[in-house]
């Protein structure tokens, strides 16, 4: 009697299971559609924002966040500056307590970085990459350059409008989070190159070198919110918020300093080995025994 009750509760449970079973095949669950969260500014100020103690502070940006708008939106721009900027000046402070680096400034410490140093290297990159580009912003800016960046840009890549669409194309083929850059090389000749992560071209041996003129942060962070995965777009619409007074100053500090290098550059002594002089005596006159030697 025993072994029926177990047969009869197994056999319950097997009509049971297959009773769920066949309801799981046929019952239809209505799943709601992921909902888009719209980021909403705060309304803070960029001079609120204040990194911890340390020796690198943040660069203060001298408009509001919605300064951009229609082209760089005010949330994108509230959320690159006081989160993931405020993020790098903060953890540089606390990786160089302590090292070589503590007491240098942000140009010596990516000329002389060991790429080994991993912190050192993301961080003083993200701080200095991110100076440059939010120095090089502007509301109701874009436009074109002028005087010698222009004559350069022309020079070297043909004209102004084919300049843009080669950084256009190089940014929308960068794989990954990285950077463009507009760069002089040591000849003066200007370059498009791209760099990943934080690196940028004052790092050494990363075949990038050159003078940074201009930069584009193309980590999704800078445009995810407005444009999406349209790289194209986005790097094209930067176009419109570029403050070319800052760029030309750049370049004309190049420029100047690469000049002055040039004109300072030692001359090379030749040695000359002169022959000998015979000197012929005559008899006749004897006055010209005090005659002026000719190689004086």
């Amino acid at each position: 009697m025993k072994n029926n009750k177990i047969l009869y509760v197994s056999f319950a449970t097997a009509l049971l299971l297959i009773s769920c079973k066949k309801d799981t095949l046929v019952e239809v669950v209505d799943v709601p559609d992921t909902p888009i969260v719209k980021i909403e500014q705060k309304g803070g100020k960029p001079s609120d924002i204040k990194a911890i103690e340390g020796a690198f502070s943040l660069y203060v940006l001298p408009f509001d966040y919605n300064a951009l708008e229609p082209d760089f939106d005010a949330a994108t721009m509230e959320l690159h500056y006081s989160k993931h900027y405020l993020g790098y000046v903060n953890s540089l402070n606390k990786f160089i307590v302590g090292t070589k680096y503590e007491i240098l400034e942000l140009d010596p410490i990516l000329r002389n970085l060991n790429l080994s140093d991993a912190a050192i290297r993301d961080n003083a990159g993200g701080v200095y990459n991110h100076n440059f580009f939010f120095e090089a912003l502007a509301p109701k800016s874009g436009g074109e350059p002028s005087g010698s960046l222009l004559e350069s840009i022309n020079k070297d890549f043909g004209s102004f409008d084919e300049f843009r669409r080669q950084f256009v194309e190089t940014s929308n083929r960068l794989t990954g989070s990285g950077w463009t850059w507009l760069v002089s090389d040591k000849t003066g000749k200007l370059k498009i190159v791209t760099s990943a992560n934080n690196d940028n071209p004052l790092m050494k041996n990363l075949g990038i070198s050159g003078i940074p003129i201009l930069n584009l942060d193309m980590w999704e962070h800078a445009y995810y919110l407005k444009f999406q995965n349209r790289k194209r777009e986005y790097a094209n619409t930067f176009f419109s918020v570029i403050n070319w007074e800052v760029a030309e100053k750049r370049y004309e500090a190049f420029s100047k300093s690469a000049r002055v290098t040039a004109s300072a550059q030692p001359v090379q002594s030749v040695e000359v080995t002169a022959e000998p002089v015979k000197h012929v005596i005559q008899e006749k006159p004897k006055q010209q025994e005090n005659s002026v030697d000719e190689f004086q």
